[in-house]
């Protein structure tokens, strides 16, 4: 399956005569792409499962090292350009990285690092204005080799790495190929971050149909993205459904006559609110909502919707995440966590930081999702969470990761974060227990040079002291309570 798979891929890129890269007037072919992997190829094909950093926006050049790390045999690890710069050297700490490919300037943080790591520093750029080229000498991966290894929050406030084998996510593309209907052509966009997995959709469907993939690049397009999908011509769009949310809020009546053929959404709820917007006012024909995490392989359920969902699921108010796919098996505990095996359940956290999460049960491996889950009408629903995991904006947020950073805070003796979801927009609220007055401003200022800014929260309030159960556990839910009940409706506290 995996040599069959690659074989596949690699002919695409060698032999298709379509447009690779979009964006407005800015165009590359497949030939050009294939160029480009030969070169970057004589270069990496002198290494072997080495853990390449790569680091760089949406250029074309960055699209032709993601493709050439993978194909040479090594490991491809997306960088977020958005993390602040203290993040991204936990994430390269915890990698013990080989090599940086960067295009774009690498600050002088980063290149120290490198220097004292003994990590390999390349320009993509200088590797492709050599003349010297490479052919690829076949694809003869092992299932459990890795192709990429991609970072999610950890509970200690050191993100976790997750090496992802080529078996892993290939089974959930070849699932999505059958899945959704595509033609030959079509235009993906790429709207999150490389480091977010929803891209291993678009990176790889998109060659695999012969089709463009046309990035978003800059901060306006990621607020009100419609010029950019009328512009590009948008026909299979991906994101989380709070993208399309905010459309809706920016244009709540307006009919928008798209060239949108297929959504995939996941990552986050997705409620019928925003469903029946897609159709009334997007004029949608194809919507598929989609679930699954980093560990468990990208996707495990998927669900094809249609306008009948507004009214079968009305009592639910959201869109199920449907049934598992192909390779994916499922069991619930008793409390109805969801539990995931199968051939998409990658090897563990790099260190063995987390592994309680997996499990194995009558000889197969586990992993516990932490989302406590129910079947209705045959469709799988998502009711919750057992742990301090949230999602925002398609990340998967560990609410302690955030807390650890606060509690470093001079002053602050307790802290406890947690999601505000009475608005369509969600946002993070934190209540502190503090010895002394805080200065919010500057505190949020020292977060953000550890946090990502969805993982900021936008409003703090303080208690006197942060309530704990019989346990002595902080009671997170006795703080929300407070919040909505006291604090919320005051406001003049909230801040």
């Amino acid at each position: 399956m995996i040599s069959e798979f690659y074989n596949k891929l690699y002919e695409s890129f060698r032999t298709s005569g379509s447009i690779f890269y979009k964006y407005y007037s800015e165009e590359y072919s497949y030939k050009r792409l294939f160029t480009n992997l030969e070169k970057l190829n004589s270069y990496l094909s002198t290494y072997k499962n080495k853990r390449v950093v790569l680091y760089g926006p949406k250029t074309f050049e960055v699209y032709s090292a993601i493709y050439s790390i993978i194909l040479s045999g090594n490991v491809w690890v997306p960088l977020n350009l958005s993390f602040p710069l203290n993040r991204q050297l936990e994430i390269l700490d915890v990698l013990e990285a080989d090599i940086i490919l960067y295009d774009e300037d690498l600050s002088d943080e980063i290149k120290s690092y490198a220097r004292q790591q003994n990590i390999l520093l390349c320009d993509i750029h200088s590797l492709l204005l050599q003349s010297s080229t490479k052919a690829f000498e076949g694809f003869d991966f092992s299932p459990n080799d890795i192709a990429y290894i991609m970072f999610t929050s950890g509970s200690t406030g050191t993100p976790k790495g997750v090496p992802v084998t080529h078996q892993n996510y290939i089974n959930f593309v070849n699932n999505v190929m059958e899945i959704l209907p595509f033609k030959k052509g079509e235009v993906f966009s790429d709207y999150h971050d490389f480091a977010f997995d929803i891209s291993i959709f678009y990176l790889f469907c998109a060659p695999l149909t012969e089709s463009s993939i046309s990035p978003i690049r800059n901060e306006e397009e990621r607020i009100y993205p419609i010029s950019h999908i009328l512009e590009n011509r948008i026909t299979v769009w991906s994101s989380v459904p709070s993208v399309i949310s905010r459309i809706q809020r920016l244009r709540p009546e307006e009919k928008i006559e798209t060239p949108i053929r297929i959504m995939f959404l996941c990552g986050e709820p997705f409620s019928l609110n925003v469903l029946k917007y897609c159709y009334d006012n997007l004029e949608l024909g194809h919507v598929f909502n989609f679930y699954g995490l980093t560990e468990t392989g990208v996707e495990n359920f998927n669900h094809k919707c249609s306008k009948d969902d507004l009214k079968k699921y009305e009592d639910k108010g959201y869109v199920p995440i449907g049934k598992p796919m192909k390779g994916s098996d499922i069991r619930l505990t008793d409390e109805k966590e969801l539990l995931l095996g199968g051939c998409q359940i990658t090897p563990g956290y790099l260190g063995g930081i987390g592994s309680e999460r997996f499990e194995v049960i009558e000889k197969e491996r586990w992993y516990h999702t932490g989302d406590i889950v129910e079947l209705y009408k045959d469709v799988y629903f998502c009711k919750g969470r057992l742990d301090t995991q949230v999602k925002l904006s398609g990340y998967r947020v560990e609410l302690m990761d955030i807390e650890v950073q606060i509690r470093k805070y001079p002053g602050i003796k307790e802290a406890v974060s947690f999601v505000d979801n009475s608005n369509t927009s969600k946002f993070l609220v934190c209540a502190l227990e503090s010895e002394e007055t805080i200065d919010l401003k500057l505190l949020k200022g020292e977060l953000r040079n550890y946090l990502p800014d969805y993982m900021v929260p936008r409003k703090f309030f303080f208690v006197d002291e942060i309530p704990r159960n019989s346990n002595d556990k902080l009671d997170r839910k006795a703080i929300e309570r407070i919040y909505i009940d006291e604090i919320k409706l005051k406001g003049s506290q909230l801040v």
